[in-house]
């Protein structure tokens, strides 16, 4: 059977039988796969478990297999090793919900090579940085909604203030929009929006205006993407930040 290579990112595992997991994985050359990996949970496993874990960024070797179905590893390593990220309860946190939003939002299995360099870039920035600002997950999920397809328009001038989450742009305040953003976090969530990634961390956003931002953050996620789900990692993250 033929095998390829390609970095990939832990999205899930699920234990399966007596030792052993099934395992999802993104990987840039092939898309979201799922793996069988037989014995891992057994001590005498060449292969320790834990490479297997959620968020963990590796490089694989596997045969392939048409999309839907099991595979196998052929053989798998670090192509990152995380600093932090599994020891410190904020990037942790941060790190789980942005996992979490990302496999609700991805509708194909199908490889998208630039949003997997997208995903694997801000694990590592997230991991690597010495000081993380509180908005760091909130200006992924920007990025992300831009990378697919239905990102926030920057029109906001001094009449359109509000930001209207079903149509994705700034409107008139007087206009009635079902689902919108209050006119202080559409002010917050613009420079949020305009500002770059490395400079997030000037930024000053009190915290009941960020909790509210990601809120609807999610709401925007939930019209825009079909079947998308309820996001269990928001409370933890949410008492954590």
């Amino acid at each position: 059977m033929a095998t390829y290579e390609s970095k990939g990112i832990i999205f899930r595992n699920i234990k399966y039988g007596e030792s052993s997991i099934i395992c999802d994985i993104y990987t840039e050359d092939k898309g979201l796969r799922s793996f069988i990996v037989s014995g891992v949970r057994n001590a005498k496993s060449k292969t320790a478990a834990g490479i297997y874990r959620p968020l963990h960024i590796v490089q694989l070797t596997a045969y392939d297999a048409d999309s839907g179905k099991l595979a196998r590893i052929k053989e798998i390593h670090f192509d990152y090793v995380f600093q932090y990220i599994n020891i410190h309860v904020v990037r942790s946190g941060m790190a789980l919900f942005m996992l979490e939003i990302t496999r609700n939002a991805l509708r194909n299995d199908e490889a998208d090579p630039d949003l997997f360099r997208f995903i694997r870039d801000s694990l590592v920035k997230l991991d690597a940085s010495e000081q993380i600002s509180p908005l760091f997950h909130i200006k992924f999920m920007i990025e992300l909604s831009h990378i697919l397809g239905f990102g926030a328009l920057p029109n906001r001038n001094e009449n359109t203030v509000i930001f209207d989450l079903l149509n994705g742009q700034f409107d008139i305040e007087g206009e009635v929009i079902q689902y919108r953003m209050d006119k202080e976090v559409s002010h917050h969530f613009f420079t949020l929006l305009e500002c770059e990634t490395e400079k997030i961390g000037e930024l000053q956003i009190p915290k009941n205006i960020r909790m509210q931002m990601l809120d609807d953050l999610i709401t925007y996620f939930r019209l825009h993407v079909p079947g998308f789900k309820e996001i269990m990692s928001k409370d933890v993250l949410m008492k954590i930040l």
